[in-house]
């Protein structure tokens, strides 16, 4: 017996109360209803139709059986109309979320990009530095910053997570190239400021040990593309990561600044890289692996580049 289908049988004998109506909805012999009925019936060991000669009515307990499997078989209905629909053309809401200097240097040209070519999907998008706990299902996809992504997510490695200091050409024209740490403190720094204070730069000496370094602060906020605009315009030195800064140095309108006696780094964890996250069940959703595809191949770095990290299997 197909019980899915005895059960949609049975629904629709509810409604009509006509074997043969049933049946010349489903086009099928009046035969076939009635024999998916019985067929329910013994399954379930009780009787859900009343049959006689002058008509045809539910059982109490078949009345309160329709009841309850009216919604789960319409759900799945409408759960099947939308994987069908999804499968033609992707449709709906997808929830991003991402570091937000991230957002602002690399990825809403990317989004807009995206939504030119599937136009029925809205991004709904969030940046922040906050941690959003992804196995909620409340947010679809993450662009996060770390050195050990979770394990019960998919994770594609975007970039490197690698900080360097900058600084335009006219600036280091007109106030000099700093070669040292304690040098810093004679330039105007430009700082970010994430939910825990200002970020310090973090000296690496020679034996290990890591000190934040001196610097005479000129612009302090939390919107790296200002921070982007404003080394750009010569208005200081400021610490940022590669995938933020790499065109604008490799077209020459920054520099950067490498000390002859530190490294300076931006944090003392292990070192960490920029990743797509993602729940391989949601990424079963038509609108949420289009978007995953398409930020993979628009920032994703070459397959088998250097130092990539773990890549969980796609499902």
């Amino acid at each position: 017996m197909d019980k899915l289908q005895a059960i949609r049988f049975f629904l629709n004998l509810g409604e009509t109360l006509s074997f043969k109506g049933t049946a010349t909805h489903f086009g099928v012999p009046p035969s076939t209803v009635s024999r998916s009925i019985k067929a329910l019936e013994a399954d379930l060991g009780v009787t859900l139709v009343e049959r006689t000669t002058r008509r045809v009515r539910l059982t109490e307990v078949g009345d309160w059986y329709r009841g309850e499997v009216t919604a789960p078989l319409r759900a799945l209905a409408a759960a099947d109309e939308m994987a069908g629909a999804q499968a033609l053309e992707p449709a709906g809401t997808v929830r991003l979320t991402a570091l937000p200097g991230y957002g602002e240097m690399r990825l809403f040209s990317v989004l807009e990009r995206f939504r030119a070519a599937h136009p029925l999907i809205v991004c709904d998008v969030e940046l922040t530095d906050r941690y959003l706990d992804l196995s909620t299902g409340e947010i679809d996809i993450a662009i996060r910053a770390t050195a050990d992504p979770p394990e019960y997510l998919v994770a594609r490695r975007l970039h490197p997570h690698r900080f360097v200091l900058v600084a335009s050409p006219g600036y280091l024209a007109a106030h000099g190239r700093p070669t040292t740490a304690a040098e810093l403190a004679d330039h105007a720094a430009l700082a970010y400021r994430n939910p825990r204070g200002v970020v310090p730069w973090l000296a690496v000496r020679p034996a290990g040990a890591v000190a934040p370094v001196p610097r005479r602060l000129a612009l302090i906020t939390n919107h790296g593309r200002l921070i982007l605009e404003a080394v750009l315009a010569g208005d200081g030195l400021a610490f940022l990561p590669l995938w933020g800064v790499s065109d604008a140095i490799a077209e020459g309108a920054l520099e950067e600044v490498v000390l002859e006696d530190t490294r300076l780094v931006a944090s003392t964890g292990p070192e960490m890289s920029l990743f797509l996250l993602y729940d391989p069940r949601r990424a079963r959703l038509g609108k949420v692996r289009a978007l995953v595809d398409f930020l993979i191949e628009a920032l994703g770095e070459p397959a088998g580049a250097p130092g990539s990290a773990r890549q969980m299997a796609d499902p």
